[in-house]
């Protein structure tokens, strides 16, 4: 059968957009809706050509098109984020194949790569000594573009006390996507000395982009300064003089054994969960105040932030061992460990509520008819659950998933178990069929196709009224030759462009997403327009004197009758 399309035509490919923006690490997509205004139908082979194909994915690349229909279908566009991958422009072709007759169709584009800085700065050695002999230091600057666009760089060096030098072999650096460049620094402390301790200089080097300020990196270094003549053997003599005569005056005498003067809680019967403060008062001359709580297995845990510093305090902690937690405060002084005492306390704690059981409340699947190899949405919603289980395959999903897709190539029963908060609850279940039906048969329902009103006259315009399930494309034809419409939604009424005069057949035609068709037709049969029912007749009214009046020439009563003139 020949086409009356030109061949040009016969693969209809639009775009979206015609330019598609992504940053590097995200996602793009672009919808591709592709016609085949062949006469037969065609399986269309969705290609990408210009780009590298690892920025790409089609998840659909192939789909059944029925003649004169339409389909739509993405490509996801996802670009790591790395310095290999610049920013720039990309113009590609999308390329639409007839698998059977071989027509293709074409569509141009472009891909927009933005752009995005990232620097790194990595100093070696990090740090250096500074002598009086030698105090010029050599440092090693590596900076790193990460980025993907080209960075010029200008390199700074500072401390907080500025109390070094610092000159680089250049200042100012130009570097490509993924360059690394190694400049030589040369610091010194700004001056020396003879005699002193040392002295320790953190600096930090810097690249900033010369463009965007907030560009930049950093990293940190040490400088340590030494004097030519170190004061340690002159601090030692005067630090061991004023030790023997500080041991003199000051010599340790035994001091008194630690005590707990006090040691309570807050509250001593409490619920699960409720804090309660604990309030302690020991000697001030105490070495170590640790406090400590347990259950009835005995096993001590140290309260946080577990070695106590002040001997006069409280904090608050959540008792959660029941029916009874103990807490112990452990004192210990300077000395043996018999300097050392301890006092308890017990809190009894009520048990803790028991958790709600799971509950599910829906499980379904979209769709629930499918052809072999298309993916189903299970989604649910359940409250009061720590985990899903779903079979078959005892795949466990987490208490924040709502969703899952499968792809069944046979008839299966999908079981969700939604686990309690625990071992003890007894789980929740809920169960859903999924038909899996070969690719040759429709999956479009066609649940309601009329005419309103129900009773259409000769001459009168009227409604066709349509409900369909699992439809990709839905028109309406008439056996006149007329398209009534086509791309309908799921469900809805449309008007007949042209009023009816006799007898017409509208055949509503719904195809799924393999192009598979689904008809139902009804006949309308326009009735001849009723006559208008007769007026009823005025009766006559009477005049005062009993007459009834005489009929104007207009029909009317109750007025003058008009005068015939005489002949003269």
């Amino acid at each position: 059968m020949s086409s009356t399309v030109p061949d040009v035509q016969k693969i209809v490919v639009s775009l979206s957009t015609p330019e598609v923006v992504i940053e590097p690490g995200s996602v793009a997509q672009l919808v591709v809706t592709m016609t085949n205004q062949q006469e037969t139908p065609d399986r269309l082979s969705l290609e990408v050509e210009g780009v590298d194909v690892e920025w790409y994915a089609i998840p659909v690349p192939a789909v059944n098109v029925a003649p004169g229909t339409h389909a739509s279908e993405r490509i996801l566009f996802k670009i790591a984020r790395s310095s290999e991958n610049r920013a720039g422009t990309y113009p590609f072709l999308v390329r639409v194949q007839a698998m059977e007759t071989g027509e293709i169709g074409v569509a141009q584009a472009t891909l927009v790569v933005k752009p995005f800085s990232a620097l790194q700065v990595e100093l070696n050695p990090k740090r250096a000594v500074a002598t009086f002999f030698h105090p010029l230091q050599d440092f090693d600057v590596a900076v790193s573009n990460l980025g993907n666009v080209d960075e010029t760089l200008d390199l700074y060096a500072s401390d907080p006390e500025d109390g070094c030098a610092y000159e680089f072999d250049t200042d100012r650096i130009t570097l490509k996507p993924g360059q690394s460049q190694v400049v030589p620094l040369a610091a010194r402390p700004r001056t020396m000395t003879l005699l002193g301790g040392m002295r320790l200089y953190g600096f930090t080097v810097s690249a900033r982009s010369v463009e965007d300020s907030y560009v930049s990196a950093n990293a940190h270094g040490q400088i340590e300064r030494h004097a030519l003549i170190s004061p340690l053997l002159g601090i030692f003599l005067l630090l061991l003089g004023f030790g023997g005569l500080g041991w003199w005056i000051f010599h340790p005498r035994p001091l008194p054994p630690v005590a707990i003067n006090e040691f309570k809680v807050s509250d001593t019967h409490v619920k699960y969960g409720q804090d309660v403060t604990l309030t302690w008062d020991v000697s001030p001359y105490a070495r170590q105040i640790i406090l400590f709580k347990s259950g009835k297995n005995g096993v001590n845990v140290a309260v946080p932030p577990g070695e106590q510093r002040s001997p006069v305090n409280s904090l608050q902690d959540k008792p959660e061992y029941w029916p009874q937690t103990t807490y112990t405060l452990v004192v210990r002084g300077d000395g043996d460990k018999r300097n050392e005492v301890s006092r308890k306390v017990t809190v009894t704690v009520e048990p803790p509520p028991r958790p709600k059981p799971p509950r599910i409340e829906f499980f379904s699947a979209d769709p629930s008819v499918v052809h072999q190899g298309e993916p189903v949405m299970l989604s649910w919603k359940a409250s009061n659950s720590s985990e899903f289980i779903l079979d078959p395959g005892s795949i466990r999903l987490s208490q924040y998933e709502q969703t899952h897709q499968v792809t069944p190539d046979q008839d299966t029963t999908y079981t969700l178990r939604a686990l309690g908060q625990n071992e003890q609850t007894a789980p929740a279940h809920k169960t859903i069929s999924v038909h899996v039906v070969s690719k040759d048969t429709p999956l479009a329902k066609i649940t309601r196709f009329v005419a309103s009103p129900e009773t259409i006259y000769i001459g009168d315009r009227f409604r066709l009224r349509w409900k369909v399930r699992s439809a990709r494309g839905i028109r309406i034809t008439s056996d006149k030759g007329e398209t009534i419409g086509t791309d309908l939604p799921a469900s809805g009424s449309l008007e007949v462009p042209n009023p009816i005069s006799d007898p017409t057949t509208y055949t509503l035609t719904a195809t799924d997403s393999l192009g598979n068709p689904t008809t139902q037709a009804i006949t309308v049969t326009p009735k001849p327009k009723p006559e208008p029912p007769p007026q009823p007749e005025t009766p006559p009214s009477e005049t005062p004197n009993g007459a009834a009046p005489a009929p104007d020439q207009g029909g009317q009563t109750g007025q003058p009758a008009p005068t015939t003139p005489t002949r003269p």
